[in-house]
């Protein structure tokens, strides 16, 4: 306990400063008057150190706080526009601008290189950035160890993604959801580099644009890409140990000129992973829970080698300064055998040896994906009338083979007959889509958006099971599957906003008409269905005073299965316990409110309220209809409420030290009925995450940070605390063209879960203790053109159905 309160004093430290701090603020204006957003803001200390920086917003204006007394130099940077410069700003008091007029160039600004630093967590009205480009401490790793570190969002024993405490959260990779979940998922984001991803946006509650999958929100990985003029790109090595090592290269580059931007990028990934997990599995009588009937005490030790290749390939054409057009194309590939070795006691019901198994598992997978977009944007006027259309394809496809080997031994040594088992598992998941988006200015200062999206998807799942019969493998006709889904979704939305000056307003409605329908060839069963729903949004903003905004946000939301969720094959873990889709799983509606308050721009207080009408839980289970056998899926509930409290804040402590605190309190509740068990319970609990940042003398910079997760109950599983502290340094090389960092994760090893799970007539414990603490360093090179100018930044249209394909794999 001693050393827990040294660690989270460290991380709260930044409360207790009470350091004296002014503001700079202004307006930035062309030479007409009118207001430029996205200008960027840098204030520097004598002439070269790095303060602050900041973006100007929707009129323009800008906001640097928390400044200590000094003397400083701004610059104000816009591409197409002259950089202006103001020296010698004497900071006593707080300082107004007011209008700051920058003048258009006829010609590319020279011999002016600027470098600016963003900062690790950015919080903006409608979303929070992690910029993992920037961070020391997430040099050499995973995507999933990044997402793990993120504000908010927890990763559980299975590779399920909550958000807040959520559930039913998308991932997007540039803007396009991935269709993966659940453990396949979890594979793709282990053996993706967090050398090819810029940053992760973290988005909590989507209006009416955006596709109306996803009731805790959206996660959307956004990949590197060139952002400057001419020629540029990067390269980075990596190498990590843990328990077992990790190798990286990738390298970026990008070619601007005039009206064409070509950008590719490729990372190669060898990772080791593994996975300890320990079971205690207790079968019960259903009328007494403290009576045992049969116990499994299991040891499960897997390693998993990770070959990972991505490559991406873009072209934007500029047919003329109101119209652009461009195409890209992105693959991925993951190859990994995992070793699986599994120790087993069979004990009776007083805890007496019945016999031993133990299973030797040797499996083959290769996941691979392949997608393309082409888009089309046109601006028609210099008001904001634009027509964006977009036309997607995505293909993701998995081929695995399972051999497992189980040999048993009774108590008294005799031997029982070997099982022998083997599968072939086969997918393929394919996606289209077009979407058009409309935006225009109409009366009375109100912007209009529109648009349309239509999807079709097809997953095709076969699944081939052979037990081992006199020597030879025979097909095994009870678990041997082939199942097809079919799905077109189509959806229009209308969206408003206004603002005044004080107020601000969005209203939007969209529907949307899924048509579904799914086949098991083995067993002739189908089933069909059509709905159409209504998913409205709002969102008022209040400028109480220039300090203080509040913020009311309404909204509905659906979460939609997973393709492979509601795929029933059946993926073994042994002979013991398998993981299987639930093909009656059947979409949960999700309304929320939310309450914020936004103190200096950089505080932001959010209460949250929530209910989710047959929330999609993943659930351990007693199988019904196999004898000691646990199946590992996912049911509805029949409801979920959320009541939370959330922070995100910065502390700039000192001109070298800076702070990111992030909390989230919250209390879920869960009803429903799941294999014979009735459940009307909930626990609060509470997340917290906290950054330090230093800037430190030659060219260094450090990084500490860490998060706790106080115990907490989802659906039926009573999850203990765990916590994690991580370092980092960096150093800056060759004129700052080269960074090189060194981070150590989880340095006390105790990221890993631990929970219970208690069904009428089944009780389980686990321990997954997997690859968390490691020692990471990482070399990158920047070469070509570092001068700023506007990038040209595009998002495709087939974003949630990528999101739900990642539920489980490829």
């Amino acid at each position: 306990m001693k050393k827990h309160g040294i660690i989270f004093l460290f991380l709260w430290i930044p409360f207790l400063s009470n350091a004296q701090e002014y503001w700079i603020k202004g307006t930035v204006t062309d030479n007409t008057g009118a207001p430029l957003e996205a200008a960027t803001i840098v204030l520097l200390k004598d002439s070269t150190t790095l303060v602050k920086t900041e973006t100007s917003q929707e009129k323009g204006v800008f906001l640097l706080e928390s400044i200590p007394s000094g003397s400083y130099a701004l610059k104000v940077m816009l591409g197409g526009y002259e950089t202006y410069s103001k020296n010698e700003i004497a900071l006593t008091n707080n300082v107004d601008l007011g209008d700051i007029k920058l003048l258009s160039k006829s010609q590319q600004l020279k011999d002016v290189t600027v470098t600016v630093q963003r900062p690790l967590i950015q919080v903006k009205p409608d979303k929070l950035v992690l910029n993992v480009d920037n961070s020391i401490t997430s040099a050499g790793l995973s995507a999933m160890d990044v997402l793990q570190k993120a504000p908010g969002v927890r990763v559980d024993q299975n590779d399920n993604i909550s958000l807040k405490g959520k559930s039913g959260v998308i991932i997007w990779i540039d803007g396009k959801p991935s269709p993966l979940s659940g453990a396949d998922l979890g594979n793709v984001l282990k053996s993706m580099p967090s050398a090819s991803i810029d940053k992760i946006e973290i988005i909590s509650n989507p209006g009416a644009r955006y596709d109306a999958a996803g009731n805790a929100g959206i996660i959307n990985i956004i990949t590197k890409k060139g952002k400057n003029k001419g020629m540029n790109g990067s390269t980075t090595i990596s190498y990590g140990q843990g328990v077992y090592p990790k190798y990286g290269v990738g390298a970026n580059m990008n070619y601007q000129h005039k009206k064409y931007n070509l950008y590719a990028s490729y990372n190669f990934s060898d990772r080791y992973w593994f996975n300890h997990l320990m079971l205690d599995r207790r079968f019960l009588d259903a009328q007494n829970q403290n009576q045992q009937q049969f116990r499994y005490d299991q040891n499960n030790y897997s390693i998993f080698e990770f070959k990972n290749h991505i490559a991406s390939l873009g072209f934007d054409y500029s047919l003329s300064k109101k119209t652009t057009l461009g195409i890209s194309g992105n693959y991925s590939q993951n190859r990994f055998s995992p070793k699986a070795d599994n120790a087993s006691r069979a004990l009776g019901e007083n805890n007496e040896l019945l016999y031993y198994f133990n299973t030797i598992g040797r499996h083959k997978n290769f996941y691979y994906n392949y997608s393309g977009n082409a888009f089309l944007k046109h601006t028609f006027d210099s008001n904001g009338k634009t027509l964006s259309i977009d036309l997607d394809y995505a293909a993701y496809k998995s081929e695995s083979n399972q051999n497992f080997i189980t040999t048993y031994t009774t108590a008294t040594g005799n031997p029982i007959p070997d099982y022998f088992m083997k599968s072939d598992l086969d997918g393929t998941t394919e996606i289209k889509s077009i979407k058009a988006d409309y935006t225009s200015p109409i009366l009375a200062g109100i912007t209009l958006e529109t648009g349309f999206k239509s999807s079709f998807v097809l997953a095709d799942n076969q699944s081939l099971y052979y037990e081992k019969v006199n020597d030879s493998y025979e097909l095994d006709n009870k678990r041997t599957n082939h199942f097809i889904y079919h799905e077109n979704i189509n959806a229009g939305y209308i969206n408003t906003h206004k603002e005044w000056k004080k107020w601000a307003t969005q209203i939007g409605l969209r529907v949307e008409n899924t048509n579904a329908n799914w086949e098991q060839r083995t067993t002739h069963q189908n089933y069909d269905t059509s709905y159409t729903q209504l998913f409205p949004s709002l969102a008022v903003q209040y400028h109480l005073h220039p300090m203080h905004d509040i913020g009311v946000t309404l909204s509905r939301r659906i979460e939609r299965p997973g393709y492979s969720q509601l795929n029933p094959f059946k993926f073994f873990i042994d002979k013991t316990t398998y993981r299987e889709g639930y093909p009656y799983l059947y979409p949960a509606s999700y309304y929320s409110a939310e309450l914020s308050h936004t103190y200096k721009q950089r505080f932001v207080t959010t209460f949250s309220y929530g209910i989710n009408k047959g929330s999609i839980t993943e659930v351990i289970q007693p199988s019904d209809s196999e004898d000691s056998v646990t199946v590992q899926t996912n049911k509805n509930l029949d409801e979920m409420l959320f009541i939370g409290w959330s922070g995100s804040y910065q502390f700039q402590i000192t001109k070298w030290w800076s702070n990111v605190t992030n909390f989230n309190a919250y209390y879920a509740r869960y009803k429903g009925n799941i294999a014979h068990t009735p459940i009307n319970d909930g626990r609060p609990t509470f997340f917290v995450y906290s950054n330090n940042s230093f800037l430190l003398p030659a060219g260094f910079s450090a990084e500490c940070g860490g998060w706790y997760q106080a115990r907490q109950l989802y659906g039926y599983m009573d999850l203990l605390p765990n916590w994690m502290l991580n370092f980092g340094v960096q150093k800056l090389l060759f004129d700052k063209r080269a960074t090189l960092r060194l981070n150590v994760q989880d340095v006390f090893w105790k990221g890993y879960p631990r929970a219970t799970s208690v069904y009428t007539g089944y009780k389980e414990s686990f321990t997954a203790e997997r690859e968390t603490r490691t020692v990471n360093i990482a070399f990158t090179y920047r070469f070509g053109n570092n001068k700023l100018s506007n990038m040209r930044k595009h998002r495709s249209g087939a974003e949630e159905e990528k999101g739900r394909a990642n539920t489980n794999g490829a």
